[in-house]
């Protein structure tokens, strides 16, 4: 079972499973708070790296092109 799953059936119980007012405040909380932890780390520099030699080879393809 994955963290997605249910650990009942819908099957058995007829009716898919429900989440509280509650349950969802929590949920929406600790997304976001995941969401802005991710959002304020930096860029790593070898990530910068690749992504400006892609910039650079897709220059040249387009210079060559045209």
């Amino acid at each position: 079972m994955n963290m997605f799953q249910s650990d009942q059936d819908p099957s058995e119980k007829g009716t898919s499973p429900t989440v509280s007012d509650s349950g969802r405040t929590v949920i929406s909380r600790k997304l976001r708070e995941l969401y802005d932890t991710v959002q304020d780390e930096g860029i790593p520099d070898k990530f910068l790296d690749l992504l400006e030699k892609l910039d650079e080879a897709e220059n040249k393809a387009k210079a060559s092109r045209g």
